[in-house]
């Protein structure tokens, strides 16, 4: 097998990871978020400020989400530092959550 001009040697049930691990840690927790135009701006988790640099992603899941009556606006943003963080707000009790933090 060949990638990028380098030759491996592969052998049955051999796994070959090329570039960097992706590790996420879910926490879904209660946070603060302050809005500029209707996008997350800043947040605070766990007593420490971040400032959102880029919005990455942005999503809805409504409706009955697994029975539940989820309806929840997610935003996948980086943070000052590089970190990128997926935050939602609940619609139905007007909170915004941190729910996973990317490394």
């Amino acid at each position: 097998m060949s990638y990028l001009g380098r030759t491996f040697s592969l052998r049955a049930r051999t796994y070959v990871r090329i570039g960097r691990v992706i590790v996420t840690k879910r926490f879904d927790e209660e946070i603060r978020v302050e809005r500029d135009e209707g996008m997350p701006a800043v947040f605070e988790w766990r007593g420490r400020r971040y400032k959102v640099v880029d919005v990455i992603g942005r999503w809805r899941i409504e409706g009955r989400w697994w029975e539940d009556g989820r309806d929840r606006e997610y935003w996948r943003v980086e943070a000052r530092g590089g970190a990128v963080w997926d935050l939602y707000f609940d619609r139905l009790h007007d909170r915004w959550h941190m729910e996973r933090l990317w490394d």
